[in-house]
């Protein structure tokens, strides 16, 4: 399979776009496998070139990569994406700005119209970006970027809100406020589809509204409209549609306050997160195939490699949804299986002094054929006391004794060979009947007088 790979590298997160090259577009425009990952480091860039260079290199199902693609939203972004990927040895990806990989996922989904000048609104965690774009060309007319409104900043503003209100505590550390900035995110992603949200507190839920979501950032949103109108009058060309892209576009306010200030359609893709990314991979696939070999990474990295922060979160999500890292760690399924060996025969106890001397065997103290080396014997005061005395019995040469009993072997005596040695050399051993003990002679009677 051969298949090309968009990303897009915010602030916050990074995002990746997979679609096969051999798949062809459908009525409602391509087809990609697509996801997100957080970037917990301060350079961004690393994450994306980490998570790259890990599913090339233990990926086998996302197959032949044909080309890369990154969307970059400044030069210094795109010098830095450019130094990562070299440090994890990944040649020919090619690099391009936001905006025109937006602009070209737009126009293979047939969102643009007629529409001949664009201003797109890019609204992401750390800020927003406005830029003003010619359709037909692609020529950036003018931009500008501010931070006065974020996805950051809107989070913020519903935890103030909270706080100020002594719904919730002041958080004890940092982690209870990044918990706490997550709660925050996730309800305002909740609220971009539904009219109110509860927000987990100290003493139970608190509702959190869309009436006063929208207050909250009245004012900020506003002034991203304001911002907006400012790049229209410098870029001395009137747009005819205002494209809302990034996590921002979501929020239903930003699209009423855009439409009312500026007096232009909007368009707003179904996925606005996603445009740059499933952009840059469409750029990407349009380079001819035989000069975008992407260089393997090293087998260093290949397998087991430790990544900084959170690029080890990175890889796993999107080993989920790409399908790749298939491979599972020995033992991680299911206990493993013991080798089946053969029990070991304990090395006889050294004894601190000699056994005292037994008179010599007599016919009548083994009157069975059963020879003296079979019998049990005890441990003699000479074996060392610090180790309990357990006789061994070896499991499958164990002497039988008459009626069917095993006889122990002891552990002051070296292991017996496989089989007693016949009574006789050179003869055929014949197990003999044990004869009865004579019956006890009558008692005499007794002569009186003696």
């Amino acid at each position: 399979m051969t298949s090309v790979l968009g990303v897009s590298v915010g602030a916050s997160a990074v995002r990746f776009a997979c679609r096969d090259a051999a798949d062809s577009a459908d009525a409602t425009g391509p087809i990609f496998r697509s996801t997100s990952v957080v970037a917990t480091l301060e350079r961004p860039e690393d994450v994306a070139a980490e998570s790259i260079g890990s599913a090339l290199g233990d990926g086998e199902d996302l197959g032949q990569v044909q080309a890369i693609g990154v969307a970059y939203q400044d030069e210094a972004q795109a010098d830095a994406v450019e130094a990562a990927m070299a440090r994890e040895h990944i040649g020919n990806v090619h690099l391009v700005p936001e905006v025109t990989a937006a602009l070209e996922m737009l126009e293979v989904f047939g969102d643009l119209g007629d529409h001949s000048t664009l201003v797109f609104y890019d609204l992401g965690s750390s800020g927003l970006t406005v830029t003003v774009v010619e359709r037909s060309t692609g020529t950036v007319l003018d931009s500008a970027r501010t931070d006065e409104i974020s996805g950051d900043l809107v989070d913020r503003l519903i935890r103030d809100q909270q706080l100020e209100l002594q719904r919730i505590a002041q958080p004890a550390d940092e982690a209870a406020a990044l918990e706490l900035d997550a709660r925050c995110r996730h309800a305002k992603e909740q609220l971009s589809s539904s009219g109110a949200v509860c927000v987990p507190g100290d003493g139970g839920l608190l509702l959190l509204s869309q009436d006063t979501f929208e207050s909250l950032i009245q004012g900020p949103v506003e002034t991203s409209a304001r911002i907006t109108r400012d790049v229209i009058r410098r870029s001395g060309r009137a747009p005819d549609a205002a494209v809302l892209i990034g996590g921002g576009a979501h929020i239903p306010l930003v699209t009423s306050v855009m439409e009312s200030w500026l007096d232009i359609p909007v368009v707003v893709p179904a996925q606005p997160e996603l445009v740059a990314a499933e952009g840059a991979a469409l750029l990407a696939q349009q380079v001819p195939a035989e000069a975008v070999a992407v260089a393997e990474p090293p087998k260093s990295r290949r397998r087991g490699a430790v990544l900084a922060g959170g690029a080890l979160a990175a890889v796993a999500a999107l080993g989920l949804v790409l399908g790749v890292g298939g491979d599972v760690l020995e033992g991680s399924e299911e206990d493993p299986q013991p080798e089946a060996t053969e029990p070991e025969i304990p090395a006889p106890v050294t004894e601190n002094a000699a056994p005292p001397a037994s008179p010599p065997a007599t016919a009548a103290d083994h009157p069975s054929p059963v020879p003296p080396q079979a019998e049990t014997q005890a441990p003699t005061a000479g074996v060392a006391e610090t180790e309990a005395y357990t006789p061994y019995v070896r499991p499958s040469t164990t002497a039988q004794a008459e009626g069917g009993t095993q006889t122990d072997v002891s552990r002051n005596e070296p292991a017996p060979p496989p089989s007693p040695p016949p009574l006789i050399p050179g003869l055929p051993q014949i197990q003999l009947p044990v004869l009865p003990p004579p019956a006890p002679l009558p008692e005499l009677p007794r002569i009186p007088g003696l």
